[in-house]
């Protein structure tokens, strides 16, 4: 076995150098992307709400306790706030764009007239990592068959559950595209780019016997991307974008190109259609290609437990200082890549520093004697109502006593801070008819557990502090401020754009999910469980980032995981 099975590399400059040779390698297409700077009024104006966010946030201070050693500089390079100089000379030499500025955004993102793939469902569907592991097979698919670029407003992410349910926000609202751009091309992955008409859409013209673009002439034009609804052209947004529509009962590929003159918009990646990029179906033309999950758990994610697939299914064993421990294959170099490159946005980076360095200096002002930096125990024990009957459920323990209980000893030693991610709301709420007496036992004692580690810490009751507890997930998330969202162009020039909370968007659940995830990266030992995504995905990316420390927990106690988790499954 080699030593690259046991432990990530020690770098992230060098794992990141590696996997993107890998993955350039078997994706050669490296197109010429000279940036373009003509873009819309209107596009300014909506650009200036992300700017504005990062403005009105900027004055939280940034902690870098947590990141000053060796094992934690992978990391570092995901979270930190690299001043504007140091960020823009590593973009090819591009020293005279300034980050920070709407037109260096506007630049970053604007399209070149090639390939360019768009997400056709309303949003990616499930809970925040489920949609991750959507969007990780969204972008393999651009990858696979050499689409150079992914539709940025295309990409909205949703809400699951809860009263706002069905309500979405773009992804520049969580993720910072900026970041993701100065790498993708020599990472082999696809650039996020903004919608201009006049360069992804057009009509053929005769050259001889060669069909060719003709973008001047644009007078009668077919979009097949809508820009009010941010949808594909011709689908029913009024059912597509109702809270009421369950999308996995919508075949939403089979709306597409329906309506009279849009036939071309129903186009097929050119690897899909042998040599030929696309049948002739009139003189109209579009570089966009249409792709997304379709009726039922949907296309990407069949895609995604594929990719899983590949990883193989062969497991190796090792024995580590007398125990043997299973060695599971790591990921394909595509899922790798991402989990290095994808950010969250500025303003949810603000807020984590700000409530991990809010949380120590208040636990240290209790206990002087502490050393600095803390050290943080974070645990996602998935003990909320609907887990309790899941079926994935048989794999966890679901009883918060004995959960604390399984982490007496190495897991918690030396431990100075709890970081809890959970969802406070749900497992204080009232246990539902849904669950049998037992559960509903169950739920009401992990509630009063719950109540107590707040107030007395984790193993502490009154006459003994126990390791005290912070939470950040909603309490965080809610207070961040987004651009108010207008569906229709800024069109009134001069116009600042309002900020409101994510609590006013209806988008605070899928916001705090972000906050405890790259909470949880941050942390120094990770606790997480079998059969949940949040866990897996926490375990991939916590190893790819040189992060040791993660634990599976389960009703038999605590394992130490040595490598990649194994693929997410409830089976």
């Amino acid at each position: 076995m080699t030593e690259r099975g046991i432990e990530p590399s020690g770098s992230h400059g060098s794992a990141l150098s590696n996997d993107n040779d890998h993955l350039h390698n078997e994706n050669p297409r490296a197109p010429n992307r000279s940036s373009r700077s003509n873009s819309s009024s209107s596009w300014k104006r909506y650009l200036a709400c992300i700017a504005i966010t990062s403005l009105c946030l900027i004055q939280i201070g940034i902690s870098t306790m947590y990141l000053t050693t060796t094992e934690n500089a992978n990391y570092s390079q995901i979270m930190d706030l690299p001043s504007v100089q140091s960020e823009v000379q590593q973009t090819d030499g591009n020293t005279n764009n300034d980050r920070s500025s709407i037109d260096y955004f506007i630049n970053i993102t604007t399209p070149q007239p090639l390939p360019t793939l768009v997400h056709f469902d309303p949003r990616f569907i499930g809970g925040y990592r489920n949609q991750h592991m959507r969007f990780v097979a969204f972008v393999n698919f651009a990858v696979e068959n050499s689409i150079p670029q992914l539709l940025l407003p295309s990409l909205r992410w949703g809400v699951a559950q809860g009263e706002h349910r069905g309500r979405d926000v773009p992804f520049d609202y969580l993720f910072d595209v900026a970041y993701w751009n100065e790498r993708a091309e020599r990472a082999g992955l696809p650039r996020l780019v903004r919608y201009d008409a006049n360069v992804l859409e057009g009509r053929r013209r005769r050259s001889g016997t060669t069909d060719m673009m003709d973008n001047n002439n644009k007078s009668t034009t077919i979009a097949c991307f809508n820009t009010s609804s941010n949808l594909y052209s011709g689908l029913d947004s009024g059912l597509l974008r109702n809270p009421n529509t369950n999308i996995r009962r919508v075949n939403i590929w089979d709306e597409i190109g329906r309506l009279d003159g849009y036939a071309h918009c129903r186009r097929l990646p050119p690897s899909s259609v042998g040599q030929q990029d696309q049948e002739d179906v009139g003189d109209e033309f579009t570089h966009l290609i249409a792709h997304g999950g379709s009726k039922g758990v949907g296309r990407l994610w069949a895609d995604y437990n594929y990719m899983q697939r590949q990883r193989g299914k062969a497991k190796q064993n090792t024995t580590i200082d007398n125990r043997t421990i299973t060695i599971h294959p790591e990921h394909l170099p595509v899922e790798r890549t991402i989990n290095t490159i994808l950010r969250p946005s500025e303003a949810i980076r603000n807020a984590i520093q700000s409530a991990i360095q809010s949380s120590t200096t208040a636990q240290k002002d209790q206990q002087q004697q502490l050393r600095s930096p803390s050290k943080v125990l974070a645990l996602h024990p998935r003990i909320e109502h609907d887990m309790l009957h899941h079926r994935c459920g048989r794999f966890m323990e679901q009883n918060l006593t004995k959960i604390f209980d399984h982490l007496r000893g190495e897991c918690s030693h030396n431990a100075e801070l709890l970081f809890l991610a959970v969802n406070i709301e749900l497992v204080m709420a009232e246990p539902g008819s849904s669950l049998g007496s037992d559960l509903r036992e169950l739920a009401l004692e992990n509630a009063i557990v719950l109540n107590r580690t707040r107030t007395y810490g984790m193993f502490g009751n009154e006459s003994s502090v126990g390791i005290p507890m912070f939470e950040s997930g909603s309490r965080t998330a809610e207070n961040i401020l987004f651009p108010e969202e207008q569906p229709t162009d800024y069109s009134k020039a001069g116009t600042t754009p309002r900020l409101v909370t994510s609590k006013t968007l209806g988008i605070t659940d899928l916001v705090a999910s972000i906050v405890d995830f790259f909470t949880i990266i941050e942390a120094d030992r990770f606790v997480g469980v079998k059969g949940s995504s949040f866990s897996t995905d926490l375990f991939s990316v916590r190893y790819y980032m040189g992060k040791r420390g993660n634990y599976i927990l389960g009703p038999e106690g605590v394992e130490e995981l040595v490598g990649p988790p194994p693929s997410h499954s409830c089976n």
